[in-house]
Parts: structure tokens; sequence; C-alpha cells
């Protein structure tokens, strides 16, 4: 059994990555800083590691040359896995030895798989003489469906997460507008039509009072709250609050766009049944017989 190690300062994404990459047959350990992972590496001598680039205590390069920097470590695929956007900061992640870097905005989980599959079965490769790579179906045509499902409104204020879950939905075809806080939430929904509010339980203002006033607000809007951190109670707190579903298994997260379609269609199927039908329009003709107008019209159209 091959063996991972991967390295992210975010709890959500550790538990996903390391819920995927165990169903998918690898050992999984997860580091959430710097210290950590060098640790980590060093007792566990993985197959394989998954670096993000910001993390505490020390940051992703520095743990990716300070591994370069023994021999035991020199060619141990280490594949860069970060939202980081700064100019030039692939080029740095390669010149301190990354075998590979990958967007978080533009991979997958399930391409991550494919790629780290891909990449152990080319271990024997010198390390830092990948390439930048870009989603392969981020280019593909008709990787994307062709009209959006629904308006979906994330809020999360972390940017590496609110990357993945993004990905995730606009690949199902939704459009999603990201917001850092509540009242930006509410702001853009006074404004727009917006078929979910997603939200992320770890908000600095309670994600219970956020999904009240939203309820309150926009009463025909769902919402959904997503944590793999919550406990029982503060679940059971969030649905009586309003909320119409809580995600808080890697399982659920992974399948946020399929959730969100299934809720959104609920949501308008409720809503067109409940939409009053309008009266029929009728009028008498010159025989004293009612007939519907659209009856008098098409005979007129005959005439």
């Amino acid at each position: 059994m091959k063996r991972i190690v991967v390295v992210d300062d975010q709890p959500i994404l550790g538990t996903i990555y390391r819920t995927k990459f165990a169903t998918e047959g690898f050992q999984v350990d997860v580091a959430s800083d710097g210290q950590e992972a060098l640790d980590l590496i060093q007792r566990t001598n993985p197959d394989l590691v998954l670096l993000d680039l910001m993390l505490p205590k020390i940051d992703g390069l520095e743990v990716l040359k300070k591994l370069r920097a023994q021999s035991t470590f020199q060619t141990l695929p280490i594949i860069v896995f970060s939202a980081n956007a700064r100019p030039g900061i692939s080029e740095e992640a390669f010149a301190a030895g990354a075998s590979m870097v990958l967007s978080k905005s533009n991979t997958s989980p399930k391409q991550v798989i494919e790629i780290v599959n891909r990449t152990l079965a080319e271990a024997a490769q010198p390390p830092g003489a990948g390439k930048v790579l870009e989603s392969p179906m981020a280019r593909a045509p008709g990787g994307l469906e062709s009209q959006a499902k629904g308006h979906i409104v994330l809020l999360e204020d972390h940017a590496e997460t609110r990357a993945i879950i993004s990905l995730l939905l606009s690949r199902k075809g939704h459009h999603v507008t990201s917001v850092l806080a509540p009242a930006d939430a509410m702001m853009l929904a006074k404004s727009n039509r917006i078929d979910l509010f997603l939200i992320n339980r770890g908000q600095s203002d309670s994600s219970t009072s956020i999904c009240r006033e939203m309820r309150t607000t926009f009463p025909d809007t769902p919402v959904i709250v997503y944590s793999t951190e919550a406990k029982q109670a503060e679940k059971e707190e969030v649905l009586q609050a309003g909320a119409l579903r809580y995600l808080g298994t890697p399982e659920e997260l992974l399948d946020v766009a399929e959730i969100s379609s299934s809720v959104i269609t609920d949501s308008q199927t409720k809503a067109a049944r409940l939409k009053p039908t309008p009266p029929q329009v009728i009028e008498r003709n010159e025989q004293n017989v009612t007939r519907p107008i659209a009856s008098i019209e098409t005979s007129s159209n005959r005439r």
C-alpha cells in the first residue's frame, strides 16, 4: 500500500483528501503546518507528498527546500497543490524542487487522484522535471454543462477551500458568486435572484444566526451549511435555524455539487406547485355562446 502525506492547514481540505485517498487504497497521513510536515515525512518516509504552500510555522517552499537538501528525499515525488496566485510562485516551487505544481482552483479531487497515480507510476523521473498542469477539464469542450443549474452564493472566507468548492460547483454547471461576509451575501440577494446559499459553519459570525437571518429575509431561498468539525448539537441547532441540509462528512462535501443541484431542483419544483394558476378569461360571442378567448382567436384566424 502506497503512503501519502497531505500537508494542508485547512481541516476541511485535509479531511476531504484523507478520505478520498483512503478510499482509493492509499495510506494517508495529514500535517497541518510546515514543522509537523517535516517531522511526519522524516518519520514515515512516504511515497509521495501533496504540499500546500501557505502554511503556518514553516511555509511550503521552505519545507520543499529542507526536504530536497536531504539525500533521502531528493527523488521523493512532491506535488505542490496551492491556491497561491502570486506571480512567479510556480517557478519558485519548481526551483525549490517540486515534481509538479497544481492549482486548487483548476484541479478537482478526482483529477488530483489521477495525477497522483500517474506521478507514482513515473516516480523514477528526476524531481523538478514537471510542468505546471492545467486541469484537463478546464479546457475540454463540453466540460461544463450548457447552462447553469442555479445561482449559488458561497459564503467562505478561506481562499483555498473556496477554490475547491467553487470548482466542484461550476463543473456541475452552477453559477457561483463567492463572498467573504454575511452582509455581502444579503446585499447580493436583494438585487439578484439567488437559488441557494452555501455557508461554511466556521464563519466569524454564528452560522446559526446567519442562517436564521437569511431564512427570515429570503424564505424561498434554501440554505446549506457545511463543516467537517461540527458536533451533533451544532448541526441540530443550524437545522432548527432553517438550514435545509448540513454537510458534515468528506463524502458529502465532495458531492456538494450534486446535493446542491438536488436542493435547487426541489425548491424550484415546490415554488412551481405553489404558484397560483391565472384565471381563464372568457368572452361571449354574437351567438351568446361562452368561449375561452384563445378559442375565439383561433376561429378568427381561420376566417
